[in-house]
């Protein structure tokens, strides 16, 4: 069975209950990761300069990566770098409030069925109702298909959330120095195609309909850093200057899927949870 790991805040006993639970009942064994609290590394002097060093350099990005999102960041690192540390050859990394499908288990029996080419496999379906594009028919992998039936799709547009994906070796090798030096949140990081170069390293697989969504649970797990937030967000000009590099910078990435778009390789699809596999007429 491949390593399961779960990021999980010491304060949140309630969402590892919740895990905990699904974990019982779908016969899985998980290692928990404690998450790095925010609000913590926010009051520690040394943390509070590289936050503040990354924030400089995120002005670019979104008015700069708050410390809720450099600790998820670094949260996932922990994760990585403990898979690492073992002989599996992938491994399932989860946040605490990932609601798993019934046939989650049989993803974990072995990797015979990881495609060639892809280092990482996203199990969330998309919290925005928009579709989104994928590509039509992967002929470079060797298989299109979970253990249980689900379709795999090569991702070939922004998703966010990183609250549930499988990732090989390869995969934590290239992905551990951006999140050891984040420029973006977690899940730009793994998955945001416009912008970070990990993410078009990962060859991103996702899994149709997918086999995990977040559980709302009461409470932020980040703490009250709106302050923060509001702090360094941009303004006037210099909030025009970032969108325009910001569409320069894609553009690549958008020329890229309107040819594919042209040659048919392509279509858009919506990214919907369900918790019985296809085969099963009982849900």
């Amino acid at each position: 069975m491949l390593p399961v790991y779960v990021i999980n805040l010491d304060s949140r006993r309630d969402r590892w209950a919740f895990m905990s639970e699904q974990f019982d009942r779908l016969g899985i064994e998980a290692t928990r990761i404690p998450a790095v609290d925010a609000e913590l590394l926010a009051k520690q002097p040394a943390a509070a300069t590289d936050v503040r060093k990354t924030g400089r350099r995120l002005k670019e990005w979104r008015g700069g990566l708050n410390p809720g999102a450099l600790a998820c960041a670094y949260s996932h690192l922990k994760a990585l770098r403990a898979f690492l540390e073992t002989d599996a050859p992938a491994a399932f990394i989860l946040e605490d409030d990932a609601e798993l499908a019934d046939d989650t288990p049989s993803l974990l029996e072995s990797v015979d069925w990881w495609p060639v080419g892809t280092h990482i496999v996203r199990l969330e379906n998309s919290i925005s109702p928009t579709p989104r594009w994928h590509r039509a028919a992967p002929l470079w992998c060797s298989s299109g298909k979970t253990p249980s039936g689900r379709e795999l799709h090569r991702l070939e547009r922004w998703i966010p959330g990183s609250a549930a994906y499988l990732i090989n070796r390869r995969g934590a090798e290239i992905a551990i120095p951006a999140f050891a030096d984040p420029y973006y949140p977690a899940d730009h990081i793994l998955f945001d195609l416009r912008y970070d170069k990990t993410a078009r390293r990962l060859r991103t697989l996702q899994i149709l309909p997918a086999m995990a969504r977040q559980y709302e649970t009461p409470g932020s797990s980040l703490g009250n850093l709106e302050a923060w937030s509001k702090a360094h967000n941009l303004e006037g000009r210099a909030l025009r200057v970032h969108k325009l590099r910001r569409n320069l910078h894609s553009l690549p990435y958008k020329m890229r899927v309107l040819a594919l778009r042209a040659m048919g390789k392509v279509q858009k699809r919506r990214i919907e949870y369900r918790v019985a596999p296809p085969g099963d007429i009982t849900q």
